[in-house]
């Protein structure tokens, strides 16, 4: 009887799991932050995999918050009555291509730390434009501007959707076409400038692109997430898997693992979602390296072995020619 009472208890939980979540898929505000997380998630593989190859990984938070400066400027623009119909996104997109441009002019060599220090000097700038804008913004559009910086993949509009729906599908095409143009631009830009390549174009486009689709997806779900997204999974799969294509695949699961689940999290524990999927990205990068670590462990001693077998093999022939000899003599 006493099993019986356990079972049904499960059962009933079950059931009103399962309810739960039916009802929980049926909310419109839950289906767009799946759709936003599907294509968060091809954005992150298809922008973020060149990054982490190119060694700009900054990049992503440098452009990121470079559209705070940006929708900064685009609701003191508004609200000055300077150009009211110059919208905080447009300045976001400006910012970002801004940096980027910097970026790679810094880069036109090949050389990614004169890159990382464009980087810092553009967000900097960024961020402190940002902060100097507002004390000319009413108080009540400040928080738009850290909106940029938080998001919330649950507070999803259509406007949002869509938006991320066409930076998906752009990024996709010019990745598709030009795929490999920006592996050899972000495997050896060096190599690929004297190999006759137009270089510094693909350079150019790969940033470009990169840094618009960062601003786009930065205004749907903020700063935090897009940086977590877009940069640990690449990183994690980078450290496993040598395939190029195998990299783009494993990028995607992992960015969309970790979106999904921080979505679970977040009606369970009643966390943000986005924090939850930032420390599961992250995680996977830590969990990555250890295995990498471990797998060159084994393979180190697995190629040791061999060597020591033959060392023993020679000074056991050794052992027993001098045995042999010894029993000659007696």
């Amino acid at each position: 009887m006493q099993d019986t009472g356990i079972v049904s208890h499960m059962t009933q939980e079950l059931t009103a799991m399962i309810d739960f979540l039916f009802e929980a898929l049926a909310m419109p505000f839950v289906q767009r932050a799946l759709i936003g997380a599907l294509l968060i998630a091809i954005v992150a593989s298809a922008s973020g995999t060149f990054l982490v190859f190119r060694g700009l990984s900054f990049m992503t938070s440098g452009v990121a918050h470079a559209a705070l400066g940006g929708a900064a400027l685009g609701l003191f623009l508004q609200h000055s009555g300077l150009v009211p119909w110059f919208d905080p996104i447009i300045g976001a997109l400006l910012f970002s291509v801004f940096v980027a441009l910097v970026t790679g002019y810094a880069g036109e060599t090949g050389m990614t730390q004169k890159m990382e220090v464009a980087v810092g000097v553009s967000f900097a700038l960024s961020m402190s434009i940002a902060v100097f804008l507002m004390y000319y913004i009413p108080p009540t559009q400040v928080p738009q501007i850290w909106g940029y910086l938080i998001g919330d993949i649950l507070l999803l509009n259509n406007f949002d959707i869509v938006l991320l729906a066409i930076t998906a599908i752009v990024l996709v095409l010019i990745t598709f076409v030009f795929n490999k143009e920006f592996i050899y631009v972000s495997v050896d830009m060096e190599g690929s400038i004297s190999h006759g390549m137009n270089a510094r174009a693909y350079h150019y486009l790969m940033l470009v692109t990169s840094a618009l689709a960062i601003a786009l997806a930065t205004k749907a779900v903020g700063a935090i997430l897009v940086y977590a997204i877009m940069v640990a999974p690449a990183a994690a799969a980078s450290e496993l898997i040598k395939s190029i294509r195998g990299i783009f695949i494993a990028v995607f699961v992992i960015a969309l693992l970790s979106e999904l689940m921080g979505l679970v999290a977040s009606f369970t524990v009643s966390a943000s979602p986005s924090a939850i999927a930032g420390i599961l990205a992250a995680l996977s990068y830590v969990v990555a390296m250890q295995i990498k670590r471990l797998r060159d462990r084994v393979s180190i001693n697995l190629d040791q072995l061999p060597q020591h077998t033959e060392e023993a093999t020679i000074i056991l022939s050794e052992v027993l020619d001098t045995s042999a000899h010894e029993g000659h003599d007696h």
